[in-house]
């Protein structure tokens, strides 16, 4: 009897044990909860309080640059100035302990946030994250058939149709240096211009890849939405997803054309569809046409609602869209970009420097890389038109 006391009393440390493990868990497993929805609402305070002015406000000790605030600013100025003192070899190019990240991590993800306020691509295209530099994103062209069986008859099959595209990423850096002859007051403008700059320029280059890119090297050998739209007939009017304008000029173009821009874009993308245009276009040739067509149209043309719209739908403006006629040209685009266009993602914008490179002339080099890729799949093909359609000038 002594023995079997001792086994029962073993065997209820055992349960009271598991009890405590499985306690220990359920709280474990809480506070990770909570942890994800602190920074959840971290992440959400700093998106309420961005501020984009470069230049501080007439009330003293408010700042209004570019990053969240002025001591991250300072501190960006710092880390570019190498006063952090973080001693860095050769510059690699996927291993952060190499290279270095400049940008602290939740400064790393401020950068991002402020190129997708910039990037008009990034902005409206699916971005994918890339789990290698060549990856294959399915993506549906015929959805399910739907049948109405009788009662206790089988269900007829069907399949989903899925074909694959492609990404492979490609690397875009920018580099530029600083001297070290800085005194403390400048080191917010330093980190103002610096990081501003890279940002600002990365954008506009994935929104000119994007939107213009043709596969040549100006475009890193990436097709973009006009590039795709071109490349489906040698003949732009057997392209399906194109519509001919009324002339080869601006001033020929009519309402019209921008309607049947509308009517041949097809219904499944209409929904979340906006136009994409160069600002000058839009003030040089739509403009002028809503005018022409009297006060009464000017609402149903443009809308009075805050922003811009044409037909009912957004416009967007995008620098890399032409505004300077030409024949054949496609100078407007209206469609919904991310069932369009896919932007691969397999490295986000870093910024890291290196004080060995130019040491004999005591500069500081500063770079900025990402890993990308385009695939403007949704522009039809030779048959159909796709969720992205355009407007082009005739050939003359």
């Amino acid at each position: 009897m002594p023995q079997y006391a001792t086994v029962e009393k073993t065997k209820e440390g055992f349960e009271a044990v598991s009890e405590r493990m499985t306690e220990n868990e359920k709280e474990t497993q809480l506070g990770f909860k909570e942890m994800q929805e602190a920074y959840k609402e971290l992440a959400k305070q700093l998106r309420l309080y961005t501020r984009s002015v470069l230049n501080r406000s007439m009330a003293a000790g408010e700042y209004q640059g570019f990053w969240p605030d002025e001591g991250q600013a300072k501190e960006f100025g710092r880390l570019v100035l190498t006063l952090a003192g973080v001693q860095q070899k050769d510059m690699g190019t996927i291993e952060n302990p190499l290279g270095g990240v400049l940008v602290p991590a939740e400064l790393s993800a401020w950068i991002i946030q402020k190129l997708g306020q910039y990037g008009k691509f990034r902005r409206n295209a699916l971005v994918v994250p890339m789990g290698s530099g060549n990856q294959r994103i399915p993506r549906v062209t015929t959805d399910l058939t739907i049948y109405c069986p009788e009662q206790g008859k089988e269900i007829t099959k069907s399949d989903v149709k899925v074909d694959m595209v492609g990404l492979n990423t490609r690397k875009l850096a920018c580099l530029t240096v600083i001297n070290r002859e800085l005194d403390e007051d400048s080191i917010i403008g330093l980190g103002e211009i610096v990081g501003m700059s890279i940002t600002r320029s990365i954008a506009k280059k994935e929104d000119a890849i994007g939107f213009s890119g043709d596969g040549t090297e100006t475009y890193f050998g990436m097709l973009g939405i006009v590039g795709a739209l071109l490349k489906i007939a040698a003949d732009p009017s057997n392209i399906p997803g194109l519509t001919i304008g009324s002339g080869n000029a601006y001033s020929e173009l009519t309402l019209g054309d921008f309607d049947n821009v509308v009517g041949n874009l097809p219904s499944d993308a209409d929904d979340n569809a906006i136009w994409v245009m160069h600002k000058k276009f839009f003030y040089g040739v739509v403009m002028p046409l809503a005018r022409t067509a009297g006060v009464a149209n000017i609402f149903e043309i443009l809308s009075d609602r805050k922003g811009r719209f044409l037909m009912g739908y957004p416009v967007e403006f995008v620098h890399c869209m032409p505004y300077v006629e030409a024949d054949s040209q496609i100078c407007a685009l209206l469609g919904d970009f991310k069932l369009g266009a896919y932007l691969g993602e397999r490295k986000g914008l870093e910024i890291a420097r290196s004080d060995e490179v130019l040491f004999g002339n005591d500069q500081i080099a500063i770079r900025g890389i990402e890993r990308i890729d385009v695939a403007a799949h949704g522009v039809g093909d030779d048959s159909e038109p796709g969720a992205i359609v355009g407007l082009a000038t005739a050939a003359g």
